[in-house]
């Protein structure tokens, strides 16, 4: 149901009780989000307030239940990651103040920013990125539910029956029979089982361009509440191979920034990651992600009417296509694949 503006106006007065009257609330866009957003600023500073602050909202909750947002947020918060500071939050109307990144995603710093530039940025997600699967990975927090939840068979295979239903299916009408799907599966089974049984680190799901923010202070984290452990490299494909990126970013880049990841791992970890193994389960997880990322695009387009998510397919299905037919494992699914692909 809508919440009334003043309604959200009342609770930030309530919260900032010395500010100089009611903020002023403007919308914000939220990616592929179904939650609402809005920026608050108030006609004045004061000591105190903050410059602004972002309203979320969620789902109400019940107190003694806070939403995933919170809790997964209070342990990155812990382990170091620069997340949102929480100002405040009202359960019953499911809302939630936040520190103010701004408004410059990394995606958009990447395209305005020199060579150097984009190799420094690169770097400082990277940073962030290593404390997830160092301090936030070896942490323990019962109280945090990405620690309780993790890629297995079933989970990787229901991201690439999402890719099927809505990519294949929905959106290009490539309806595939009982057998096909069986047919499918089986293919599917290979790679899901393999990316299953790596060693797992704390994955932010989403960690890319779009949802980490440049700010005068570094990389702000954004959207974390889906978490859950999984294979290392994970994340890493996420911000490297996310729509557009590779392009933008280049190869020579791109291979700078896996080896100050390695370094960094190591340095952190105190042994030496194997180049050749790990440049392999890259391409495994990339391609993973990256089909269960086309059929998120096309949900978008087809499902929420969000047509600009049509836009992404083509560069992701270039990263995607050679490394199916690179490896052997992943072979049986490409040639699945190819039976449907417009591209193919």
């Amino acid at each position: 149901m809508p919440l009334p503006l003043p309604r959200v106006q009342a609770w930030l007065e309530q919260l900032f009780p010395h500010a100089p009257g009611p903020p002023h609330l403007t919308p914000l866009a939220a990616d592929a989000s179904s939650k609402r957003f809005w920026r608050a600023r108030w006609s004045r500073p004061q000591a105190g307030l903050p410059a602004s602050c972002v309203v979320m909202r969620l789902e109400p909750w019940e107190a003694s239940q806070p939403p995933s947002f919170l809790s997964v947020g209070d342990h990155l918060r812990a382990s170091g990651v620069r997340v949102p500071q929480v100002y405040g939050a009202c359960p019953p109307a499911g809302l939630l103040c936040l520190e103010d990144f701004g408004d410059r995603t990394l995606a958009q710093q990447w395209r305005v920013a020199s060579a150097s530039g984009r190799r420094e940025w690169g770097q400082r997600a990277i940073d962030e990125l290593v404390k997830l699967h160092t301090a936030a990975t070896r942490r323990d927090d019962p109280a945090c539910p990405a620690l309780h939840l993790a890629f297995d068979v079933a989970k990787f295979l229901e991201e690439l029956h999402f890719f099927r239903q809505h990519a294949l299916e929905g959106l290009w009408q490539r309806w595939l029979s009982p057998a096909e799907r069986e047919a499918f599966t089986a293919a599917c089974l290979p790679l899901c089982t393999v990316l299953a049984a790596q060693p797992r680190y704390f994955c932010h799901r989403d960690y890319h361009g779009w949802n980490l923010m440049a700010t005068r202070h570094g990389i702000g984290v954004l959207d974390f509440q889906d978490a859950r452990l999984g294979p290392q490299p994970y994340d890493l494909m996420s911000l490297l191979t996310d729509r557009g990126t590779p392009a933008l970013l280049g190869d020579a880049l791109l291979q700078a920034l896996v080896a100050y990841y390695l370094r960094r791992m190591e340095a952190e970890e105190g042994r030496r990651i194997e180049r050749a193994a790990f440049a392999e389960l890259c391409d495994l997880v990339a391609v993973q992600r990256g089909l269960k990322a086309i059929g998120t695009f096309a949900y978008q387009a087809t499902a929420r009417a969000r047509r600009h998510y049509l836009a992404y397919i083509p560069p992701t299905l270039a990263y995607v296509w050679p490394r199916l037919q690179r490896h052997g494992l992943l072979r049986p699914l490409a040639a699945v694949l190819r039976r449907y692909l417009p591209s193919a």
